[in-house]
């Protein structure tokens, strides 16, 4: 049910009389004033590899082949599919042999807390093996984005929160940031690996970095009263996630990135290249920058997504 032309205020903003709310920010310079009076950006996420580093696309390549497996399809989701049942006895030595023994054991890649770790002996224990060598072996080349400190200086001299969600393993994450932004705070920090959030594209890491920052606590509507704000036939938990979001900004280099936070909530932001350009134009993107920093001019002037 739409709002009534009683509930209408003209001094206030749409996205408070419970219309669309708009992936439009304030600006972030407090002596810039806003006539659009948008809504304040409550924090910024991040995706790793290709957007805080420099991108390493061979590594899928390299995954694929280690897989054995086209590039039509999803690795994570390919070895979510795989059984984590033991191999026998009998196939043991050979498994193991196939697994660089350097290697950790290694966690389950899955969607769900209920899903128990897989045997170090299992077709999916063998696979996320072997893409873990692979991460750790690009993640000594990694090389920051230009503008990278830049904006990580920039964004916490105004005091925005600052989290990461990655479908990247912990390691190469953490590798970058003490190598490159020792010092500046991301919390908190999603990864494949963390349990009971699918990866991208869905959009549960944002929603769990919201609930995090206690963004959940400004919704102050019951899922009745959002609904008759304006949108039909929607859950009212799934509503009441969207308005979760869109106080955030999700910045990243690829369509998971830009689908994630789409489904979110939250505006977009494409740190775009040679290979990703025509991911600008794509309707789950906001907005298309080259360099990191140039959010910064931005985020002071104000955001606003493109019409």
């Amino acid at each position: 049910m739409a709002a009534t032309n009683d509930s209408y205020r003209a001094d206030e903003p749409d996205w408070q009389r419970g219309k669309q709310r708009p992936r439009a920010f304030a600006p972030l310079n407090p002596n810039k004033q806003d006539p659009h009076q948008r809504q304040k950006l409550r924090g910024i996420i991040f995706d790793v590899d290709g957007t805080l580093c420099l991108p390493q696309n061979y590594m899928f390549k390299e995954m694929r082949a280690a897989l054995n497996i086209s590039r039509s399809v999803d690795i994570l989701d390919h070895i979510h599919d795989l059984s984590d049942v033991p191999d026998s006895t009998s196939s043991n030595a050979e498994s193991q042999s196939s697994i660089n023994p350097s290697a950790p054991s290694e966690e389950v890649l899955s969607h769900s807390t209920l899903t128990p770790a897989p045997a170090p002996t299992s077709p999916r224990a063998r696979a996320v093996a072997k893409i873990r060598n692979i991460e750790r072996t690009a993640m000594t080349s990694q090389r920051p984005q230009p503008g990278l400190q830049q904006l990580m200086a920039y964004l916490s001299s105004r005091g925005i929160p600052k989290a990461l969600c990655t479908r990247n393993f912990p390691a190469p994450v953490h590798h970058l940031l003490d190598k490159f932004l020792d010092g500046e705070v991301f919390e908190p920090i999603i990864t494949r690996d963390s349990e009971g959030i699918a990866p991208k594209p869905s959009p549960e890491g944002l929603w769990s970095i919201a609930h995090a920052w206690g963004l959940d606590k400004d919704i102050d509507a019951s899922g009745a009263d959002l609904q008759q704000s304006g949108t039909v036939d929607v859950d009212p938990l799934n509503l009441a996630k969207r308005y979760l979001g869109s106080g955030l900004i999700m910045v990243g280099d690829s369509i998971d990135d830009m689908t994630a936070g789409r489904r979110a909530g939250a505006a977009t932001v494409l740190l775009a290249n040679d290979e990703n350009e025509h991911l600008a134009e794509h309707e789950c993107t906001d907005l298309s920058i080259r360099r990191l920093d140039e959010l910064i001019d931005v985020l002071e002037k104000g955001f606003q997504a493109r019409k």
